[in-house]
């Protein structure tokens, strides 16, 4: 009778182990590969919040580890690596390689001059998710999903001398890719189309003037030890960037209930990053690098204004034309719905405020909510 107890005792015991094998077969352990630095908002507060939720809502089946600093792949470099699957995810600015995602670039090159940040993450997200199966499709051509896409705070310049007029671009070497790079070359100016990063030491050196950019990176990328003179307009606000540029092999070996669950998680990413990285830091940010870097606000005159409205009456025919030269058949269907989408996300804007879960949660009501995570 004993030697029965302890044989079926022993026979639990293996059945446990063997399940307890199972369960950890099939965990997925995934890497992220920032390409910005460990103190940017991305790597050090949007990212883990939705790494830690992922992970207890999923019971430990799914853990992220996040590599910073551009260790595993640059900015441009993230778009093959996850492709090839170096890393699971990373971040992607679509207008970096314009030429494997052109109608994802052609939303990211229309610049909302009126600098809402959560109109414009929302809109370009329902757009995305939505309304554009082509850029769906581009993207899983390249063996990818375009997941937690955001927008920026609204962009300016800053450069090494004080400018202040429009014709005080002409020549100058200015930073920026994509539309604000049609943008800026209107006024004469020599735009030069490196990443981020890699922009640190162009000005450092003297070869970029200026750089079309966002007052946080003011602080986050040092670009306040060298460019300290801010215009003080805004030049645009842009999206999407895609903040978890996802590999598709990843996402289709999860089960449904993860991927919900992913998804889930993409909508507080968004908010998070969008809200308090481009709202309230980009603030926060700015009158810390004014204290202690002597970066200072220039006010520009009436020319940027005509500059502003003359881009904006030939914005959607420059994207459009350079959409098709990249292969988007129909460019307007797009633009249509990101301006209908736009006009609603600009009213449910002013409910949200800056309250992060609220975005979150109107996000996954609105877009996330709606996506057949089978057919995705």
């Amino acid at each position: 009778m004993y030697v029965l107890r302890f044989r079926n005792a022993l026979c639990g015991l293996f059945a446990a182990l063997a399940l307890l094998v199972v369960g950890q077969a099939q965990a997925k352990d995934y890497v992220y590969g920032s390409c910005v630095p460990a103190t940017d908002y991305l790597t050090s507060d949007a990212l883990p919040a939705m790494f830690a939720g992922i992970e207890k809502e999923t019971n430990g089946k799914i853990k992220w580890k996040s590599v910073a600093g551009a260790q595993l792949a640059d900015c441009k470099g993230s778009f093959s690596a996850v492709q090839d699957r170096v890393m699971e995810g990373g971040l992607a600015i679509p207008t970096y390689v314009p030429n494997l995602v052109p109608s994802t670039a052609l939303m990211y090159n229309t610049l909302e001059f009126q600098g809402e940040t959560v109109a414009v993450a929302g809109a370009t997200a329902e757009t995305l998710f939505l309304d554009c199966k082509e850029c769906l499709a581009e993207w899983r051509k390249i063996n990818s999903l375009p997941l937690g896409p955001y927008a920026s705070s609204p962009y300016t310049l800053y450069c090494r001398d004080p400018i202040d007029t429009v014709a005080g671009l002409k020549g100058k070497r200015v930073r920026a890719v994509g539309g604000p790079a049609e943008l800026l070359n209107m006024t004469g100016a020599v735009t030069v189309g490196a990443t981020l990063p890699e922009a640190v030491g162009l000005l450092q050196r003297g070869g970029l003037d200026c750089l079309y950019g966002i007052t946080e990176w003011l602080k986050t990328f040092g670009y306040g030890d060298f460019a300290k003179n801010v215009m003080e307009v805004s030049l645009g606000t842009t999206g999407p960037a895609i903040g978890v540029h996802l590999n598709y092999d990843a996402w289709k070996e999860m089960t449904p209930e993860e991927r919900t669950i992913t998804l889930k998680y993409q909508a507080l990413f968004a908010a998070k990053h969008s809200i308090g990285n481009f709202v309230i830091k980009n603030k926060t940010s700015l009158e810390e690098v004014k204290k202690t870097k002597g970066v200072k606000m220039l006010p520009v005159g009436k020319d940027f204004q005509e500059w502003l409205a003359a881009w904006k009456a030939n914005e959607r025919k420059i994207n459009g034309d350079k959409a098709k030269q990249l292969g988007v058949a129909n460019p307007d269907p797009i633009l249509d719905a990101y301006e209908k989408n736009l006009q609603k996300w600009r009213k449910l804007e002013k409910e949200i405020g800056t309250d992060v879960q609220k975005f979150a949660d109107t996000l996954w009501k609105e877009i996330y909510s709606k996506v057949d995570v089978n057919k995705l």
